[in-house]
């Protein structure tokens, strides 16, 4: 039985079960029974019943509380929403990010690359991703938009459910270190064409590599449907 402090108890259950649907703990397709959740984690079936309707509201649940819930399913279909919907997410946080970044801001995203850097090269997968993570996270927070981060926070909920099944599978560990890097290069010198071009690359390379784990290729021009609409640099026509 988890233990589970009674304050804030709503918050706590929801944010528990939620983890477990995006660490494949609960995979798709996995029941999910208020009796038995609430047995599982030592609560009443009140608290269950408040996460499983904000689960279901984030699209992490699917069914209905009369015929009952299971974690949602996964697909290419799926994924290509999920990180098209991100790369344009990320694109509007990078270029406020250039707008609106701060000195301290400047040094989260260099520390946290930092921190990625070493977790890259101790080859701990665990370590890496929560690295990558308080990248995107101080990213974020450099947009300084509250209601962008709440979205691109539920978005993550189901980009992370493929990150997890695709740790391990790529060897892009040190090559998204480098583009983090260059990205906060281009954030510091002020370039949005370059910071924007930069995200959504990243993103689409993320694509590529989900993609290749259900078993199918992308075509370039479907993975980047932001890319193909960038506004021109001053040298281009």
């Amino acid at each position: 039985m988890v233990a589970i402090s009674r304050s804030y108890l709503q918050d706590q259950v929801y944010e528990l079960i939620r983890k477990r649907i995006v660490s494949h703990t609960y995979p798709p397709g996995h029941r999910l029974s208020e009796a038995a959740l609430a047995k599982e984690l030592g609560v009443s079936r009140m608290p269950v019943r408040d996460a499983l309707r904000r689960l279901l509201l984030e699209g992490l649940t699917e069914g209905s509380s009369g015929k009952g819930l299971w974690v949602s399913s996964l697909s290419l279909s799926h994924a290509r929403d999920v990180y098209r919907l991100r790369e344009l997410l990320e694109t509007v946080a990078v270029e406020l990010a250039v707008k609106r970044a701060t000195a301290e801001d400047l040094t989260r995203l260099r520390s946290a690359v930092h921190t990625q850097e070493s977790a890259a090269a101790s080859g701990a997968l665990g370590k890496v991703v929560k690295a990558s993570m308080a990248f995107h996270n101080a990213l974020y927070e450099s947009a300084h938009s509250s209601i962008l981060s709440l979205v691109l926070e539920q978005v993550w909920a189901q980009a992370q459910r493929y990150r997890e099944l695709t740790l391990g599978k790529s060897e892009r560990h040190h090559q998204v270190t480098h583009e983090h890097a260059g990205l906060v290069e281009a954030i510091q010198e002020g370039d949005a064409d370059r910071a924007t071009e930069l995200i959504q690359a990243h993103v689409s390379s993320a694509l590529a590599v989900v993609a290749k784990y259900l078993g199918d290729d992308i075509p370039e021009e479907d993975i980047l449907p932001v890319a193909s609409h960038r506004r021109p640099r001053p040298n281009q026509a």
